[in-house]
């Protein structure tokens, strides 16, 4: 029965994504249907599509609040700096990176009110590289951020991201890791940890990752 109701969902979903193509809705339901079936790597392109069109909604949604005034331009740069999207330029499995591990920084560190707002300035002068394409650089900015308050789980997420776009989904793994070991209520470690397993063609474990995005 469970197999039948998952084949009805997933053409109820085709129907509704020929209907709406940017239903992101729809193409979280073909997902799981996809992943209840078994069909990992269906399952894990439905889900990481899936994320990138909420993100999309999300702030598109924001863009109106802003034009009818009901949201600030402060309110609207921290939800930027906290969920910004990068384009990822391949959805094709690819190579493994085998860099050296990037530095965690100490997780036993007492951080100062100081070092707090340090970290958050290391992280918008990072958002502000990426948004220049200085990708390096904004590697280099969240490392320092991170060292100066390896608590934030928000600074290793935003690396992740970086790593994803230079294609080093291990390095966006290890950071996905720790940030899920520090609030594993999180969803963006989850969101993007599960494209880097995609990348690398773990396929299950992708759409096990991106189900809890």
């Amino acid at each position: 029965m469970q197999l039948q109701e998952a084949q009805a969902a997933i053409k109820d979903c085709d129907i509704a994504i020929e209907l709406n193509p940017k239903s992101a809705e729809s193409y979280r339901l073909r997902g799981k249907a996809f992943q209840n079936l078994g069909h990992w790597e269906e399952a894990a392109c439905d889900l990481a599509l899936a994320s990138r069109l909420e993100y999309e909604e999300e702030a598109n949604a924001v863009e109106l609040e802003i034009q009818k005034g009901t949201k600030s331009d402060s309110e609207c740069i921290k939800s930027e700096s906290e969920e910004s999207e990068l384009e990822i330029d391949t959805e094709e499995v690819i190579e493994p990176d085998e860099d050296v591990p990037q530095e965690m920084g100490d997780e036993n560190l007492k951080v100062t009110e100081e070092m707090r707002k340090q970290a958050i300035e290391k992280k918008r002068e990072a958002i502000d590289a990426i948004n220049k394409g200085e990708l390096l650089k904004a590697l280099d900015l969240f490392t320092e951020a991170i060292k100066l308050n390896p608590h934030l789980t928000i600074l290793y997420a935003n690396r992740a991201k970086v790593y994803m776009k230079l294609q080093k989904p291990n390095a966006a793994i290890r950071d996905c890791d720790k940030a899920i070991q520090i609030n594993p209520d999180s969803a963006q470690p989850y969101k993007w940890r599960g494209r880097a397993l995609q990348l690398l063609g773990y396929w299950q474990r992708a759409a096990k990752d991106l189900a809890l995005a």
